[in-house]
């Protein structure tokens, strides 16, 4: 559907403007969930026109000349929207073969045909030239007709090409008109041509009821309800609806997506509105469903090789694009800020229940917990709850033993357990350095590795057999965790400034790369 793809941009960048609910029917759910199907299958569709058209090749040479003449005609239409080049090779054959068997007529109507093709790939100068070799007064009705129609669309692709300056658009637009109505007056009032360009018209003018019975005459008309000519009919009377009439209905988004379906299914490289079908499913959040229909897209670009395409379509693309990483942007707050409330309700219940240190919120840091995997995320999240469970159990045990002595008068021992520097703070503190340990490796398990790929040989570090993690290791999986302040970092591992910096003093000496590499490492890993 060549022009129709003009159209649809046209059409679907002003209804992605829209605000509020989006309108639909009973069938736009499932004719968008058939459309990303079809997507699925552009392969096998691929497939069938590559078959359709060797099988055309096969039959060449045909056994009369104007056999042979339609067979390089049909394979070169079989192109048209598919391959662009291949198209405008087969066209110059046949005209070629018209040319070498002296029969004007066959010439004519390939030229005509190049040019209307030439046209439509932004070739205009070429289209052009061909169009001014051609001499009107040799042409018969048919070819008149033919030779009308791609003028018009010719100046129709001109006029609408934002391009060319203002004041050539406007007599673009007047030369369109005019072969436009030439067409209007040669043409069957019965035929496919008479009756797209008489519906278009009434449609600009206004007369929107006429617009709408010519569409339904030209509906009638075609058998195949799987076929391009079709999936025109349907876009043009979703353009009725919403370009000229300006009333958008969910029957007649319906019809714009069962005309992109056929248009997929016949292994069709020209529908750029698949692009705002993306922007679209982008307005309501659908990204995985625009990502596949922005792949597909811009894949079909490439195979057609259309140079008015990719020009009408940077603009465009370059805001998809735009809205894409804003939306992500938009999920990725909204997922730090989720992650972040939760953290801070799971430290607020800490610090009621055992007034256990901050470290705790460090653990379950989320610098770049938008970086690495889902699995990822749902550890941190895991580990700190287990964490925060356990010192519940603890404190409950806890604040029974005291309640025990206490009840009983022994006040020494309540003392006793309560002391900082008792057998009990040191076993916390142990556990705590312990289970600390156990979840960064588990988060990070090359973590010593890496570490150690960045000091001296000599000078790597080796935890005990009693340690997963040594004071040094824990310093640098804190300063991992986004937690750099040394009086921060005294705080928790639970001893002083002083010895803080001594460690990061010899650190920095045992390394065998430069400090600010080292650094990077650290953070990326």
């Amino acid at each position: 559907m060549k022009k129709a793809s003009i159209l649809i941009v046209s059409a679907l960048l002003l209804f992605s403007c829209h605000k509020g609910e989006l309108p639909h029917t009973d069938r736009t759910k499932g004719l968008v969930a058939e459309l990303l199907s079809a997507l699925d299958s552009t392969e096998v569709y691929s497939e069938k026109k590559e078959k359709e058209i060797e099988a055309l090749k096969k039959r060449l040479p045909g056994e009369t000349t104007n056999e042979t003449f339609s067979l390089y005609y049909d394979i070169a239409m079989a192109f048209s929207n598919c391959v662009g080049d291949s198209s405008l090779v087969y066209l110059e054959k046949a005209a070629q073969f018209a040319l070498s068997s002296g029969v004007d007529s066959l010439w004519l109507e390939a030229q005509i045909g190049l040019a209307a093709q030439l046209s439509e790939y932004g070739y205009y100068l070429e289209a052009h030239e061909t169009f001014r070799s051609l001499s009107r007064e040799k042409l018969t009705n048919n070819l008149l007709i033919r030779y009308y129609r791609a003028v018009a669309l010719f100046y129709s692709n001109k006029y609408t090409d934002y391009n060319e300056p203002k004041n050539l658009r406007r007599k673009y637009r007047n030369l369109y008109n005019i072969y436009r109505d030439s067409l209007l007056m040669v043409a069957d009032t019965m035929s496919i041509e008479y009756l797209h360009s008489i519906e278009r018209k009434e449609a600009r003018a206004g007369n929107i009821a006429e617009a709408r019975r010519y569409n339904a005459i030209r509906m009638s008309i075609i058998e195949d309800h799987h076929s391009a000519a079709y999936a025109t009919c349907l876009y043009d009377r979703f353009a009725i609806a919403y370009l000229y009439e300006r009333n958008l209905t969910g029957e007649a988004f319906d019809d714009l997506l069962q005309s992109a379906i056929i248009e997929v299914e016949n292994n069709n490289q020209d529908i750029a509105s698949l692009l705002r079908v993306e922007s679209l499913l982008n307005s309501i959040n659908e990204v995985k469903a625009a990502k596949k229909i922005s792949d597909y897209y811009f894949a079909s670009l490439q195979r057609l090789g259309s140079k008015k395409r990719v020009v009408d379509g940077v603009e465009q693309t370059i805001k998809i694009n735009d809205s894409n990483t804003r939306l992500i942007e938009k999920r990725n707050k909204e997922l730090w800020l989720t992650i972040t409330l939760i953290s801070i309700l799971l430290v607020a219940i800490v610090h009621t229940l055992l007034q256990i240190n901050r470290s705790r919120l460090k653990i379950i840091s989320l610098k770049n917990n938008l970086e690495r995997s889902d699995k990822i995320s749902k550890s941190y999240i895991g580990v700190a709850f287990q964490l925060y469970s356990s010192y519940i159990k603890r404190l409950d045990i806890f604040r029974t033993k005291i309640n025990s002595s206490l009840r009983k008068g022994h006040t020494a021992q309540a003392l006793e357990l309560t002391s900082p520097s008792g057998e009990i703070a040191s076993e916390e503190r142990r556990e705590l350095f312990n289970n600390f340990d156990r979840a960064f490796v588990d988060i990070f398990p090359d973590f010593i590795e890496v570490v150690n790929s960045c000091l001296k040989p000599e000078q790597r570090i080796v935890p005990k057999r009693t340690e997963i993690l040594s004071n040094e290791l824990r310093i640098l999986a804190l300063i991992k965790l986004d937690i750099k302040d040394n009086t921060e970092i005294a705080g928790m591992l639970h001893c002083s400034v002083k010895t803080v910096q001594n460690l990061r003093s010899i650190l920095k000496a045992r390394l065998a790369i430069p400090e600010e590499e080292f650094n990077r490492i650290i953070s990326v890993l």
